[in-house]
């Protein structure tokens, strides 16, 4: 596997004259509304509604590039909040203790997605969407409907604080998990074998590798980094809530933003470098709708119909590399019959 600078392969990628016109864009939209885009307020506001998608990133990432898809990372995060928060509330435990709990409990959330895809073969898709209703009923079972205020100072500190005045610590914590997984992903033998199974599982399983443990690691990874992400909004909104985050569909941004950021779709190639370019994409292009006074529901439609454009491009460059396997396999097997034949 050939080792390329991140910053060169990326400006080759799909993605990138998305970038240049969402950049003349934000500029735009920075004349059009006097300034106001850059403002000091306006950036916190980006800033902390990327923390919750830059942690998804780091697990759904992973997973997109082995070739698998969670779509149950919403649930599983709204599910995690609600049970932070109702120990919180009902008992004296410290947070920290509570924290580990609840890692616990995803984890076990990320098993039982192991067990349905892994044991009785479900695809992916199917078992966490379906997956993804049963947390969005748990959700409502557990609380009524109902928000959970969380009290405890300490951890709400952790949503408030912000370095040098202007940097959220939680955006700095969160780049600084991406950045591991990053250097897994690159530098690692683990790393390496993710992108083989993405990229053929069989050739992967025929050279001695394990396509279900990878993916038992993947969910696992995905789980926890689904209930850091929740934890990190809860202490922003100072609540949890049954329903907030899986409307808010964290887990359809962050695929839209992978896709963008030139991970495929249908895995095997991809980096999280990429994917954080997408995440801050989308964000900005949420933002500007907000500022130029868009409607919320045509926000939604814009966001959907971003996620249409980028399989759409993912779809065809798929589709394209194929045929030029295809045709350079055709053209190998010609040269090596000719050869024969002479």
């Amino acid at each position: 596997m050939k080792k390329t600078n991140l910053a060169t392969s990326f400006t080759k990628s799909k993605s990138f004259p998305l970038i240049i016109i969402l950049v003349v864009m934000a500029v735009i939209t920075a004349v059009v509304s006097h300034g106001r885009f850059f403002a000091a307020g306006n950036m916190l506001t980006v800033l902390y509604g990327m923390v919750i998608q830059i942690i998804m990133l780091c697990g759904l990432g992973l997973i997109l590039i082995s070739g698998n898809i969670d779509l149950s990372v919403g649930g599983q995060a709204a599910l995690c909040t609600l049970i932070f928060a109702w120990l919180c509330k009902n008992t004296a435990m410290p947070w920290g203790i509570v924290l580990l709990i609840t890692l616990v409990f995803a984890l076990c959330l990320g098993l039982v997605n192991t067990l349905l895809v892994n044991k009785l073969r479900f695809p992916a898709f199917i078992a966490t969407i379906g997956m993804s209703s049963v947390y969005r009923g748990l959700c409502s079972v557990m609380t009524g409907g109902d928000n959970i205020q969380i009290t405890r100072q300490s951890f709400l500190a952790i949503g408030k604080t912000n370095l040098f005045g202007f940097l959220p610590i939680s955006f700095v914590f969160a780049l600084v998990v991406l950045a591991i997984f990053q250097f897994i992903l690159s530098y690692t033998r683990f790393g390496r074998n993710i992108f083989m199974v993405g990229g053929n599982p069989i050739a992967a399983r025929l050279s001695g590798l394990n396509p279900d443990r990878s993916r038992m690691i993947l969910f696992l990874i995905n789980s926890a980094m689904a209930c850091v992400g929740g934890l990190l909004w809860s202490a922003q909104a100072k609540l949890a809530s049954p329903v907030a985050i899986i409307d808010a569909a964290p887990d359809m941004q962050v695929i839209s933003a992978a896709i963008l950021g030139g991970i495929a779709f249908t895995g095997g190639s991809g980096n999280l470098v990429g994917g954080l370019v997408g995440v801050l994409l989308l964000n900005i292009f949420k933002n500007m709708l907000i500022i130029m006074g868009i409607p919320t529901y045509w926000t939604v439609f814009a966001q959907g119909f971003v996620l249409a454009i980028a399989l759409a491009i993912d779809f065809i460059s798929n589709e394209r590399r194929r045929k030029a396997l295809l045709a350079a396999s055709a053209a190998a097997e010609a040269a090596e019959a000719a050869g024969l034949s002479s």
